[in-house]
């Protein structure tokens, strides 16, 4: 099945194919440069994992390059090198991605890779148990680190069901038992063709390169996928504290509120109120703290976009002679004052030429338009995504409706989403 590519200026060009083994295929011919980058997301993240299995995915990621039944420990680096190319791949809640950059002439080397290690891959006990210390110290370091400690403790605390509380690199207790049998089910249940998307951009001809994706992957089966979790997390009732003492320069603020899945209705608002509090000199968040009070470093606020539900961040940094209390005050009444006072019309033609220039700029490069068709087509996948703004499309469909976001709507979403009853608040400060 073929569907029509889109016609706006950030995706033109986009192919998409569905092969008959269900691997979603998008092409894009990009020929600025002769190289060509070649992605395969995988929908499964830290949100599918069972619990005490925390760290499944991650640690599933790193034993991907450790071999296949026809690739030995060491290869899929080494074929990488010798043809002059590059890969790397990351974890995070709802996706696995794997990629490759490589001249034009030889970027069927990574569907040869990808293609053998969908299907093939070694799970050796020997570099399991070693690559599994390779991760604990992943663990260790994110541990040691105050920021990262606190933006643990922020999603453990906000989340009481949903598998988002915990980090995606895992506990460390369930990390410690993880089993090779363990690994090598949830391998089976995930890394089919109907549970990814193949992405491939940059100095091809589509039609050959689908041709060469058909006779590679075409041949993987499909397998029934596990149905994604239920756990529905309840609505908060009240405020959440918690702090952590690690040793800090400076006291750290993060304030997470619920606030909806990616493509919501709500999400675009959330998306503008996120640059009016933040971004740049004229920001709220800035003039309030940096240019007015002087009580800190930085602030920031960002939504995050899952495919369930997940957290509206602001972060701050204060500085040594204020309080840390007359701080979150501030950030507080500014937040709440986006509900009681529309933000004004140059204020929010600012805040929606800063989400639309935030969300171009640097795409221009090939990996990075792969990197966003391929989460894109991943994460707009839930229930409630309109059909315009399911997969790659949502690219299309965010800066539509960010550019239609009104002063009302930006006091509903925060109205909504941005109460004290439903944040948690977190502070770093030293012991």
């Amino acid at each position: 099945m073929t569907m029509p590519a889109s016609p706006s200026l950030l995706t033109a060009g986009v192919q998409r194919h569905i092969l008959s083994n269900g691997l979603t295929v998008l092409l894009k011919e990009a020929t600025s440069s002769p190289i060509v980058s070649a992605m395969i997301w995988y929908r499964v993240g830290s949100r599918n994992e069972p619990a005490g299995k925390t760290g499944l995915s991650h640690f599933l990621e790193h034993m991907m390059f450790k071999g296949t039944r026809r690739l030995g420990k060491g290869e899929i680096d080494h074929l990488t090198l010798v043809n002059g190319g590059r890969n790397n791949a990351f974890t995070w809640m709802d996706f696995t991605a794997y990629y490759f950059a490589f001249a034009a002439d030889r970027w069927d080397v990574a569907l040869e890779i990808e293609a053998d290690r969908a299907q093939n891959a070694a799970f050796d006990p020997a570099e399991f148990e070693s690559e599994r210390q390779v991760v604990l110290e992943e663990l260790q370091m994110c541990l040691d680190s105050p920021f990262d400690a606190l933006e643990m403790e922020i999603w453990a605390t906000a989340f009481r069901q949903h598998p988002y509380r915990a980090p995606t690199i895992g506990w460390r207790e369930d990390v410690e038992r993880l089993t090779v049998d363990d690994m090598r089910r949830y391998y089976e249940s995930y890394y089919c063709p109907n549970n990814a998307t193949l992405v491939v951009v940059g100095d091809i001809r589509p039609e050959a390169a689908l041709r060469r994706i058909e006779a590679t992957f075409g041949a993987l089966p499909m397998r029934d996928v596990p149905p994604p979790p239920h756990a529905c997390e309840p609505p908060q009732r009240g405020e959440k504290r918690v702090t952590v003492k690690k040793p800090t320069p400076l006291p750290r603020l993060t304030i997470g509120y619920h606030a909806p899945e990616v493509a919501h209705p709500d999400s675009y608002a959330l998306h503008v109120a996120s640059m009016l509090l933040s971004y740049g000199r004229t920001s709220r968040l800035y003039q309030r703290l940096q240019e007015k009070d002087e009580s800190v470093t930085f602030a920031t606020a960002h939504y995050a976009e899952h495919i369930d539900p997940s957290l509206f961040t602001i972060a701050a940094e204060v500085k040594p002679d204020r309080a840390p209390a007359e701080v979150e005050a501030a950030i507080t009444e500014e937040v709440e004052r986006l509900a009681q006072e529309p933000p004004t019309e140059l204020e929010l033609a600012k805040a929606k030429r800063q989400t639309e220039a935030q969300f171009i700029l640097g795409n221009e490069e090939i990996l990075n338009q792969a990197m966003l068709l391929g989460e894109y087509e991943t994460i707009a996948c839930g229930p409630r995504v309109t059909e315009d703004a399911r997969g790659y499309r949502y690219l299309d469909a965010y800066l539509q409706r960010a550019r239609q976001v009104s002063a009302a709507d930006i006091q509903q979403a925060a109205a909504a989403y941005l109460r004290r009853d439903n944040r948690t608040v977190g502070w770093l400060v030293n012991p």
